[in-house]
C-alpha cells in the first residue's frame, strides 16, 4: 500500500461533481487530496461504514457488495460510472473490495460540500449582477429614446449620515402606554412590496409609503408592530419591515433583534466584509451604499439591504467583499445571536423519517447540486434546481407547497432553504443531506 501526492486538476476536472468546480477551488482541492494505491483483495470500505469520505476510482476494477446478496456489482474505472463516487452514502450500504491493483483518491466530505456550495454562492452573485448589468443597459437605451422621463426618474432623495458615534447600542424601550394584547400578532411571511437591487447573499426590498392609524387594517405585505415596542422603536420596525428575514420572526423575537443589534457608524471606503474571511456579522445597511464585489465590482447596495447570512447559515467563509461608497450606518447582529433569532427560527431541519412522511404527504423534494449530480442519483420525484441558480429560479417554486431540500451533507440545502423561507416560501432540510438515504436514492 503508497500513496502519492501528485493527483492534478486534470484528473479532478474528469470526476463528477468535481467538474463544476472553478480553477480556483479545484487548485485547493489538488492540495487536500492524495491518490492511494492499493493492492488487489483489499476492503476500501465495508458496509455500515461511516468514513465521511468521497472516495473515487481512477484505475483498476472494484467489487460492490452487501452481505445478503442482494448487490453484487463489479465497477471499472474504463466505465462512465466510475466519474462519480464509489457508493456516495453514509453509512455505506455496501462493501468494497480491490478486483486488481487500483488507484483511488478520497476527498473529505465536508471539504467537498463547502467547496461547492462556495462556488455555486459565487455563480448566483456573477448571475445576478449580469441581469443587472442588463437591466441598466435597457434603462440606458430607453433614456435615450426618452431623456425627459428618464431625468425624472433619476431623481431621489438622499439621506443624512448619522452622527459619529462609534458601535453605540441600539436600545429598545418597552412602551408602558400600550396595554399587552391577549395574542401576539403574527408577522406576515410574504412579502408584496416591489422587489429591489439583489447581490449574493442581499435581499433587498423597496419600503413602501404607509399610513398609521389605530382603526386601519394591516395589509397583507406588512408585519404587524408587536404592542410591546415603544413608540420611538416602532420606526426601526417600519423601517425594516421590508427586510425579508425579519418577516417571518416570531413577533417576540422582534424585541430581542433590536436589543442585540450594534449600529455601527461606517466612512466612504470602509471595508464591511473581506471575501475569503468567517462569517462573523449579519448586517443590515440603515444608511448610504455599499458595493459588493468579487474581483469586479457585482452591484451596489442601498438602505435596506441585509447582507452576510449565507456564511453564517453555512458555516462557510465570506463569498465576496462589501466596502462602503460613502459615508453611512449599519446595524449588524453577532453570529451567535443570528443563530439563536433568526436561523433557528427560520431553518427547520427534518430526520430521514419524517422527510419520507411528508414527502408521501405531497411535499417536495428540492434538490439544489448540481445537475450531474441529479442525473445520476436523486430522491423519488424530485426536481432539480441548483444552489446557483435559486434566485434567478425562485419564480418556479410554489409558495403553497412544502420543499425539502436536499444536497449531499446538508450545507448548500441549509443556505437554499434559508433563502426560500426569507422569502416567504414553506421549506426545511434533510438533516444530513442525501447520504443518509441511500436505499431511497433513483439511479
Amino acid at each position: 500500500m503508497s500513496k502519492n501526492l501528485a493527483v492534478t486538476m486534470k484528473r479532478l476536472k474528469d470526476l463528477e461533481p468535481l467538474s463544476n468546480l472553478s480553477a480556483e477551488r479545484l487548485e485547493e482541492l489538488v492540495s487536500l487530496s492524495y491518490i492511494e494505491k492499493l493492492p488487489v483483495g483489499v476492503n476500501i470500505f465495508h458496509e455500515g461504514d461511516i468514513d465521511n469520505q468521497t472516495i473515487y476510482l481512477l484505475e483498476g476494477d472494484v467489487q460492490l457488495s452487501t452481505a445478503d446478496g442482494k448487490t453484487d456489482s463489479v465497477i471499472t474505472s474504463r466505465q462512465e460510472e466510475s466519474k462519480h463516487p464509489l457508493d456516495d452514502s453514509q453509512p455505506r450500504q455496501v462493501c468494497c473490495t480491490a478486483l486488481s491493483r487500483v488507484e483511488l483518491v478520497r476527498i473529505d466530505n465536508s471539504v467537498l460540500d463547502y467547496m461547492m456550495m462556495w462556488d455555486q454562492l459565487a455563480v448566483s452573485e456573477e448571475v445576478e449582477a449580469e441581469r443587472q448589468i442588463e437591466k441598466k443597459s435597457a434603462e440606458q437605451a430607453k433614456a435615450k429614446q426618452d431623456p425627459e422621463s428618464s431625468q425624472a426618474k433619476s431623481v431621489k432623495k438622499k439621506s443624512e449620515p448619522a452622527g459619529k458615534s462609534k458601535a453605540t447600542q441600539q436600545e429598545v424601550k418597552t412602551n408602558q402606554a400600550t396595554p399587552q394584547p391577549q395574542e401576539s400578532p403574527a408577522v406576515d411571511s410574504e412579502d408584496k412590496s416591489p422587489a429591489g437591487q439583489k447581490a449574493g447573499a442581499s435581499d433587498v426590498q423597496v419600503e413602501t409609503e404607509t399610513k398609521q392609524g389605530n382603526t386601519r387594517q394591516d395589509s397583507d405585505d406588512e408585519p404587524k408592530i408587536p404592542a410591546f415596542v415603544g413608540d420611538e422603536d416602532k420606526s426601526w420596525i417600519r423601517k425594516m419591515r421590508h427586510i425579508m428575514a425579519f418577516k417571518n420572526m416570531p413577533p417576540a423575537n422582534i424585541k430581542a433583534l433590536l436589543e442585540n443589534m450594534e449600529t455601527i457608524i461606517v466612512e466612504d471606503g470602509e471595508v464591511v466584509v473581506q471575501q475569503g474571511a468567517e462569517g462573523d456579522y449579519y448586517y443590515v445597511l440603515t444608511e448610504g451604499e455599499a458595493k459588493v464585489t468579487r474581483t469586479v465590482e457585482l452591484a451596489t447596495l442601498t438602505a435596506g439591504a441585509s447582507f452576510g447570512e449565507e456564511a453564517l447559515v453555512s458555516e462557510g467563509q465570506r463569498n465576496a467583499s462589501v466596502t462602503m461608497k460613502g459615508n453611512g450606518m449599519l446595524m449588524r447582529l453577532s453570529k451567535k445571536k443570528f443563530n439563536a433569532l433568526l436561523k433557528e427560527p427560520m431553518l427547520a431541519r427534518v430526520s430521514p423519517d419524517d422527510a419520507r412522511v411528508n414527502a408521501n404527504k405531497g411535499a417536495i423534494w428540492l434538490d439544489v447540486r448540481h445537475a450531474k449530480e441529479y442525473s445520476f442519483s436523486r430522491l423519488p420525484k424530485a426536481i432539480n434546481i441548483p444552489l446557483h441558480e435559486m434566485r434567478i429560479r425562485i419564480s418556479e417554486l410554489d409558495k403553497k407547497k412544502q420543499y425539502i431540500c436536499y444536497c449531499s451533507t446538508g450545507r448548500r440545502s441549509s443556505a437554499a432553504a434559508f433563502l426560500l423561507v426569507q422569502r416567504g416560501y414553506n421549506a426545511c432540510v434533510l438533516n444530513g443531506g442525501i447520504k443518509v438515504m441511500a436505499q431511497d436514492l433513483i439511479k
